[in-house]
């Protein structure tokens, strides 16, 4: 009898039978949907969890401490310095960064690892040989001390001058030590620092808004210097003293004699930045290479052509 009992909904009429399928069924559902969220939202935290766990379970950290001078550094170094018991950096550092230095284990017996750090010493013969097997016995120390520190526990921080990202010495760490979860604390690069010394906007050089960052051709690369100037526009050049001469060959292929260039020395310093004007044609009339540092920046471009800042130390 109760099968035959109806309700209706607007034009449509349903047996109260029907209606009780019904609503079982979306009970049903409901209890479904809310057990499938449930189970996400667990999934959810869970990920959370093992993300945060990665996070702070590195003992190994890459530090850019910036170009130069201790004030330069970000306080996010500045903290991942503190809490660090082992610091891999230069001697130079351990003097600038003394006050964030006390009470910790210092290496500097590592540093200029630089020409053959990766190198196979089978490739060269005499002196060059012999450096670059003394360079392969210095990197089997660095990775053994890196890792029976950490195997104890301890925290360890190599530095780096600049952001490390950035033609960086040391960032072939990052591969040697993955396994460790190395965390890069990034830093102010010289490249940074020398626009500000500069004090001219080097996104506005007229009839080019890029900037193109590159270094010397003794690194392998289908990207040379004279195939990069074609375009004529910003230039900023990691150089060291050897290479002047050819930078300034490659750079006049593409650029006419009267491009202004820059080379800023030590920036980032406040004893010792320093800017020196001149132009592709008259560099060599105007710039001894023997007087400038082992490293520095040559800019290149119209940009230069805004006003010449004269160097604020």
């Amino acid at each position: 009898m109760s099968n035959k009992l109806t309700r209706s909904f607007g034009s449509l009429s349903i047996s109260t039978f029907h209606l009780k399928r019904i609503m079982n069924f979306i009970l049903h559902s409901s209890r479904s949907v809310l057990l499938l969220l449930a189970l996400a939202a667990a999934s959810l935290s869970h990920s959370s969890f093992v993300v945060a766990d990665n996070a702070v379970s590195t003992h190994f950290y890459l530090v850019g401490v910036g170009p130069g001078d201790a004030d330069l550094m970000t306080l996010r170094a500045v903290n991942t310095i503190q809490d660090a018991d082992v610091i891999l950096c230069r001697k130079e550092h351990a003097e600038i960064l003394s006050e964030y230095l006390d009470g910790k284990e210092l290496h500097h017996e590592f540093s200029r690892m630089i020409p053959f750090f990766s190198r196979d010493p089978s490739l060269y013969s005499g002196e060059d040989r012999k450096r670059a097997e003394d360079y392969q016995e210095k990197r089997a120390k660095l990775v053994r001390l890196v890792r029976d520190a950490v195997q104890a526990g301890r925290t360890v921080a190599v530095l780096d001058y600049g952001d490390p990202m950035i033609y960086g010495p040391r960032v072939w760490m990052l591969q040697e030590f993955q396994d460790l979860n190395p965390i890069v604390v990034p830093g102010l690069s010289s490249f940074n620092a020398a626009n500000a010394a500069l004090g001219l906007g080097i996104t506005s050089g007229g009839h080019t808004k890029s900037v193109t960052l590159t270094a010397g051709d003794w690194i392998p690369a289908d990207d040379t210097i004279e195939k990069l100037s074609v375009h004529r526009n910003t230039m900023v050049l990691f150089t060291m003293r050897a290479e002047f001469e050819h930078f300034i060959n490659q750079l006049a292929i593409n650029y006419p004699p009267e491009t202004p260039i820059a080379i800023v020395q030590q920036a980032g310093r406040a004893d010792g930045e320093k800017i020196i004007h001149s132009t592709i044609g008259t560099a060599f009339d105007e710039i001894d290479a023997d007087d400038l540092p082992f490293e520095y920046l040559i800019y290149v471009g119209d940009f230069l052509k805004n006003g010449e800042r004269k160097s604020p130390r």
